[in-house]
């Protein structure tokens, strides 16, 4: 089943700035997202291409590479390969093949920008990887939701087919127009300008090691925490991200006292719920959040702190504002920023600037994204592009009240052990909160 039309003509889409900032942080992260979903069964992995070429055909954003050019634009592939978007890796060490295709790359100016591999053991793993220059976690679930309704309906019918999706404006321009020039003016005040202030120690080079850890907490523990959090009128993501600074203040020098901010992110769809948004587009943001370190460190000090700051952010629309401060950055055009963020990033690796942690909860994964109906679902998880030094992030998802901890980085330039001390305690301050 072809990709597409042998020798067809290349079809050209807009790639607005949301999708040229994220194209450009290709030199600070590997820019991969991945769902990961283990089954107890093995797929049909004919039919399972067959259905994945039916998704490029309905988002072929897909199917295309990146140019760059004084207004870039994304332009499909024709002639795609299988091999460019489709592999089977048999194993005997599932964590070792998983860790290989978590790792490899897709370069988005070549091209395309998704693609499935099938690692079978003694059963089957999916990943489905997306670059993050055509779209976020959230377009990674809808990707995932159109394969399982494809590989679904051709299992019931051969000439099943999705429909195509229309091409509409996947830029931040609808979300912002929909709110007052003094909403947008505190809105951007809230986000603020980011600064450098800390980093996890990390050795300064290139990453020739990519790597990925995982940390999971089973469902019991979980739905207790879901249960503090609403006695407490707190979020998850508060409980989260209070956990994600406690590990770092037990790994970071930091002086008592001062504000330490942390990058973390939110989805801008979440801002109008009235609007439909094309879900195969970039509308997440990123914007700094700080809080004091204490010494002694006081927890439930830290997690009022969090909460606090967090409610500030959200009631101002601070991912809002980092929206509008995205689009007044490019206002001199994408080869201004390029050669901006070049120079910026050679001082970081010149004087060894820190980088500040990243943090990303990605919410939950619905069934219809990761349950094939024909196959028992095991787990699924979304994990993170790998992070270059000095940069360090971890992720969180959650599939069937089973919350999963992942962070991508760099062998040689972060200790396996920083890193598994990290999640580590994530978990431990999280279960001591539940645990009597």
């Amino acid at each position: 089943m072809p990709v597409s039309p042998p020798h067809s003509s290349p079809v050209r889409f807009p790639a607005p700035v949301n999708d040229q900032w994220d194209y450009l942080l290709s030199t600070i992260w590997s820019q991969m997202l991945h769902l990961v979903i283990t089954f107890e069964e093995n797929l049909d992995q004919e039919r399972l291409y067959r259905a994945f070429c039916l998704v490029i055909e309905a988002e072929p954003l897909l199917a295309s590479r990146f140019v760059e050019s004084p207004a870039p634009f994304w332009e499909t592939i024709p002639d795609l390969t299988r091999n460019s978007i489709f592999s089977l890796v048999h194993t005997d060490d599932m964590g070792r093949a998983l860790n290989g295709v978590l790792t490899t790359r897709i370069e988005p100016a070549k091209g395309p920008q998704g693609r499935i591999s099938v690692i079978r053991g003694t059963h089957d793993c999916l990943v489905l990887t997306v670059n993050h220059a055509v779209c976020d976690a959230f377009g990674v679930k809808h990707i995932s939701r159109l394969l399982i309704q494809a590989y679904r309906g051709l299992h019931e019918d051969p000439g099943f087919t999705l429909p195509r999706q229309l091409s509409r404006d996947r830029s931040f321009y609808p979300i912002i127009t929909c709110f007052t020039p003094q909403e947008m003016t505190a809105a951007r005040e809230a986000c603020g300008e980011q600064r450098a202030v800390w980093g996890i120690p990390s050795r300064h080079g290139m990453c020739r090691c990519p790597a990925y850890r995982v940390r999971t907490i089973e469902p019991h523990l979980f739905l207790k925490l879901k249960k503090y959090s609403h006695s407490r009128g707190i979020t998850i993501n508060d409980l989260l991200l209070s956990s994600y600074y406690s590990a770092l203040f037990s790994e970071i020098p930091h002086t008592p006292g001062c504000q330490y901010p942390v990058l973390t992110s939110v989805d801008l769809r979440r801002t109008l719920p009235e609007y439909d948004p094309p879900p195969v587009a970039n509308l997440s943001v990123a914007f700094e959040v700080s809080v004091p370190a204490e010494t002694p460190l006081e927890y439930h000090l830290l997690l009022s702190n969090v909460h606090h700051v967090m409610a500030d952010k959200k009631m101002l629309n601070a991912g809002l504002g980092a929206a509008i401060r995205l689009q007044e950055d490019f206002s001199g055009g994408f080869c201004c920023v390029k050669k901006r963020l070049r120079e910026m990033e050679k001082r970081t690796f010149d004087e060894h600037y820190p980088k500040n942690p990243f943090f990303s909860n990605t919410g939950i994964i619905p069934d219809d994204s990761a349950d094939f109906e024909e196959l028992s679902t095991v787990h699924a998880f979304l994990a993170p592009p790998v992070d270059y030094p000095p940069g360090f992030g971890v992720t969180a998802s959650t599939f069937r009240n089973r919350l999963t901890l992942v962070s991508g980085f760099c062998e040689d330039s972060v200790p396996n052990t920083l890193v598994e001390g990290i999640l580590s305690r994530m978990e431990e301050h999280l279960v001591s909160l539940v645990v009597e």
